[in-house]
């Protein structure tokens, strides 16, 4: 299991708010207003990021470090995979947090915080809970000390989120990626079976129980930022003109986790993808498969 630490999780937070600056859309499982009426102290709230199923984040107050609450959903096949991923993240915390029990959100919740919050307390707590197939991570990241009262309006904000746990719509909606093209995603993995995961607006995610990820990120940003993005992380990179006259393609990275990655602007979005095949350097045939995959996401976005 990959581990999402804190610090992870905010920075995926910030980042996708910090790109995603422009009209979000509204969010399908949690209205704004309702976050609004729970966190009135800190009104007025926007979406950073919406979207029907999988991702919603909120934030107030424009400074540099705004108040922000995200929803994070993850939808499994059956109640007992979902059981085995709270279990998991549940013990890859151990040790490192200071958890709690929370009571009356889902089928079974906790909470977990840093434990050199200092007197004043953490800034910043994250819930995890279960509801059947569904597994939802929120955190709370505040200008001032998280309180009881805090967690329990994100609770309430949690239980309602909960409620498509069940609904058959919604498990469609969350492994239905707009941008992927089911015979690409074959070749990608080789024919293996593999799960489609749907988080919000801009951005959907596909592995296998190998651990291979395949990510995919769809934003509103200037192209130059997709090359800086490529270019990051010392890696190997050469031209795709395949799939678009400036698109590149990068491997062979020194630093971070083995993978690949190619990206293309269409439509004023710019979409990139990145492939990593569990601590192994992607094969050439992979790279391929990535290219082609890219190419269909790239026809698939100048289509809608």
């Amino acid at each position: 299991m990959r581990r999402f630490t804190l610090h992870s999780l905010l920075a995926l937070c910030l980042a996708t708010g910090a790109v995603g600056a422009h009209a979000a859309e509204d969010c399908g499982f949690l209205p704004t207003e309702m976050v609004e009426e729970a966190f009135a102290k800190f009104v007025p709230w926007r979406t950073l990021v919406g979207g029907a199923v999988g991702h919603c984040s909120f934030a107030s107050n424009a400074r540099a470090a705004p108040n922000i609450i995200s929803f994070m959903q993850q939808f499994k096949p059956s109640k007992a995979e979902a059981s085995t991923v709270y279990d998991e993240m549940r013990r890859a915390l151990a040790g490192d947090y200071i958890q709690k029990e929370m009571k009356g959100l889902g089928d079974r919740a906790f909470r977990y915080d840093p434990k050199d919050s200092g007197q004043q307390g953490s800034r910043t707590s994250i819930i995890v809970t279960q509801k059947d197939k569904l597994v939802m991570t929120v955190t709370l990241s505040l200008q001032a000390a998280v309180t009881e009262d805090d967690l329990r309006a994100a609770a309430q904000l949690g239980q309602f989120a909960l409620r498509g746990a069940n609904d058959p719509e919604t498990l469609r909606k969350a492994s239905t990626c707009p941008w992927f093209d089911e015979g690409g995603l074959k070749r990608l993995f080789g024919g293996k079976a593999y799960e489609v995961q749907v988080h919000g607006e801009n951005s959907c995610m596909a592995t296998d129980k190998q651990s291979r990820v395949l990510l995919l990120s769809a934003l509103k940003a200037r192209g130059t930022e997709m090359q800086d993005t490529l270019h990051a992380g010392d890696c190997q990179i050469r031209s795709v003109p395949e799939l678009a006259s400036d698109a590149k393609l990068s491997y062979a990275c020194k630093g971070g986790n083995p993978r690949a990655a190619t990206g293309f602007a269409v439509n004023g979005t710019v979409i990139q993808l990145t492939w990593a095949p569990a601590g192994v350097e992607p094969s050439e045939a992979d790279r391929a498969a990535l290219v082609e995959l890219a190419k269909s996401a790239r026809a698939l976005q100048a289509a809608r």
